[in-house]
C-alpha cells in the first residue's frame, strides 16, 4: 500500500480551502430573491405603500385589515394572502435592490401587462427602461 506523504495532505488541504474561498467569494453580493422583497413596496407611480414584506413571513397592506401572510414559490412566484386569507400570486419577473416587475396570476393565467413595485416613492416615481439602470 502506498503511504500518504505529508506534502500530498497539505495539498489536498490546501486545494480544498481554495475551492472553498473561490465559493464564497461568487456568492458574496448576491442576494436571494427572499431577501430582496423584504421592505416596503410602492407601485409605479404612486407615493402610498401598496405592502411591507417582513421577514417573520407577514405581509401589511395598508388597504386591508390586519397582516396577511406571504411566501415565495419556486423563487419566482410571490404569495400574498391578507388577513382573510384572500390571496393574490405574483410571478416575479425581474427583481434587484430597487425594484421589481411582475405579472399577476389570475386562475392559473399570467396576465399580459406587468407591474413594477419600487421599494421607495421616490423610485416609484422613476421611468426605468429596460437594460437601463
Amino acid at each position: 500500500m502506498k503511504k500518504i506523504k505529508m506534502s500530498d495532505i497539505l495539498l489536498t488541504v490546501c486545494a480544498i480551502a481554495i475551492v472553498c474561498g473561490i465559493g464564497s467569494l461568487t456568492l458574496r453580493g448576491k442576494k436571494t430573491t427572499e431577501k430582496l422583497i423584504i421592505g416596503d413596496w410602492y407601485q409605479q407611480w404612486s407615493d402610498s405603500l401598496t405592502f411591507s414584506i417582513y421577514d417573520d413571513g407577514t405581509v401589511n397592506v395598508p388597504s386591508s385589515y390586519g397582516l396577511g401572510k406571504w411566501s415565495l414559490v419556486n423563487d419566482n412566484q410571490l404569495i400574498l394572502s391578507d388577513f382573510y386569507g384572500e390571496t393574490i400570486i405574483l410571478k416575479i419577473e425581474n427583481i434587484d435592490a430597487d425594484n421589481m416587475e411582475v405579472r399577476q396570476v389570475i386562475d392559473g393565467k399570467e396576465s399580459q401587462e406587468s407591474i413594477t413595485f419600487w421599494h421607495t416613492a421616490e423610485g416609484a416615481q422613476t421611468i426605468r427602461v429596460k437594460g437601463y439602470h
